[in-house]
């Protein structure tokens, strides 16, 4: 086995009487390297390289409750097979990014895990190759933003939570980014708070896309949600609870399914959900409840199927098939 680091297998530094301004820096070439980083403090920051198999780098930079502990960073970047990078953010103005690959052709089994606690945290996620995985999550607080990049293999699968409510309300001007490019990907985003923006791109085939804004006790407020995918059999579900949302999927293939649900709009008036579809043989579902809600359906060409529900008052239907 051959290793190489500036910090041999494993790295621990944790700051005992709140130290600012820490450095720490790993870097691993071989086979089943380890890194561990514990930073507790302000304006710290922390980076991996790691290159080989079997690697796994953990993160931590400490302190939350009101927010304390700010502007710290973490970055790691891994390339192999069977790679693990998690990384753990606790105050405000922290940013994290993970990348794993691109050492072709050997990047499979890769996963990264970041949580962030606090406001104006950035997470960025970018896996290229086969059966990765990735999962970020934003507890409270504002402007936080977390992006997910997939592409270059199957099996990929990305998950983003930002929360709040239920009802402690918060998470405000939060925004939430999935992109994956290949086959058999999949892609789920979970937000509360108001203001949020949630956006998910697929381009391949069997892609699945779920994502859910509000679910509610004053959860979600003048939320934007977009799903757009490309390819065959694909299945894009978006549901919103309360206030000015905005429901959006756009799918050019064959045989995909598009389902949207807005609830009560609790605040001023106006959800609105709008899908289009090119191609053969799709199904869409609009479901409203609420008042002053509009449904379009746009379908081209032939065999499609489009189901409208609406319960409440104002609302409007369009339903257009075998548009051009």
């Amino acid at each position: 086995m051959k290793t190489l680091s500036f910090l041999t297998v494993t790295l621990l530094v944790a700051g005992a009487t709140h130290a600012q301004n820490n450095t720490q820096s790993l870097s691993q070439t071989g086979n089943s390297n380890m890194g561990t980083v514990t930073q507790t403090g302000s304006n710290s920051s922390a980076g991996g390289t790691q290159v080989g198999n079997s690697n796994q780098l953990t993160q931590t930079q400490g302190e939350a409750a009101g927010y304390g502990n700010t502007m710290n960073a973490a970055t790691t970047s891994q390339r192999g097979n069977n790679n693990k990078a998690t990384q753990s953010q606790f105050g405000s103005g922290n940013q994290a990014a993970i990348t794993q690959g691109d050492g072709v052709p050997t990047d499979n089994a890769n996963e990264a895990v970041q949580l962030q606690i606090g406001s104006q945290n950035r997470a960025t996620a970018t896996q290229l190759g086969g059966t990765s995985y990735s999962y970020q999550e934003q507890r409270g607080g504002s402007n936080n933003e977390a992006f997910v990049t997939q592409s270059g293999g199957d099996g990929n699968y990305a998950r983003q939570v930002q929360h709040d409510a239920t009802s402690g309300y918060g998470t405000n001007d939060n925004r939430a980014i999935i992109e994956q490019t290949g086959n058999s990907n999949r892609s789920e985003q979970d937000q509360m708070g108001n203001n949020n923006r949630a956006t998910a791109i697929q381009n391949g085939s069997f892609n699945q896309a779920s994502q859910t804004q509000g679910s509610n006790f004053d959860g979600s407020y003048n939320s934007t949600a977009l799903i757009n995918q490309l390819g065959n059999s694909n299945v894009a579900t978006q549901s919103q609870r309360g206030d000015n949302q905005r429901a959006t999927i756009e799918q050019e293939g064959s045989l995909n399914t598009a389902i949207q649900s807005q609830g009560n709009s609790i605040g001023s008036v106006g959800n609105r959900a709008y899908i289009d579809q090119d191609g053969d043989s799709h199904y869409a579902r609009q479901i409203q409840t609420g008042v002053g809600n509009q449904a379009d359906t746009w379908q081209g060409a032939n065999n499609n199927t489009s189901d409208v529900s609406q319960v409440g008052n104002n609302n409007t239907s369009v339903v257009r098939q075998n548009h051009p």
